[in-house]
């Protein structure tokens, strides 16, 4: 191998773990850090189906604390068009809509949240979400990575 196959090698090697690193999902931040984490436009990356059956709705982390008193994950929520999701908290969230707009139910209210809007779920609360097109959040909750 010549010194221009191995130069060669390597710039792929690093290309392949920069763009590896820069769109990572599931960062945990270790314990005790002080670096602030920055993640270059997450709603690019793709969203993990969250595999419930006739409902197209899909979930990513992308950073959290390793704080075991006090755990926080954020991610990527999106629900298109079809069943509604039916969820119950076992932990407080909030969100935040990017784009499109979400129905939210707590079976005595119903809102539909657009980009800007804030929604907050208190621990225990079943929420039903549904869209008519789509629509994708910024989830932040005090729980464990899912």
């Amino acid at each position: 191998m010549n010194k221009l196959s191995i130069a060669k090698s390597l710039t792929v090697a690093g290309i392949a773990l920069f763009s590896a690193l820069s769109f990572a999902h599931g960062v945990t931040v270790p314990e005790g850090s002080k670096s602030l984490q920055f993640f270059k436009n997450p709603k690019s990356q793709p969203i993990a189906s969250m595999n419930e059956p006739g409902v197209n709705a899909y979930f990513q982390d992308i950073v959290g604390s390793s704080s075991p008193a006090a755990p926080i994950w954020c991610g990527l929520f999106k629900i298109e068009k079809g069943q509604s999701l039916v969820y119950n908290y076992d932990y407080d969230d909030a969100k935040v809509i990017l784009e499109g707009h979400i129905y939210f139910s707590d079976g005595k209210q119903k809102v539909k949240g657009e980009p800007g809007d804030v929604l907050f779920f208190p621990k225990g609360s079943t929420i039903t979400f549904s869209s008519d097109t789509s629509g994708t959040a910024f989830a932040c909750g005090q729980r464990k990575q899912f």
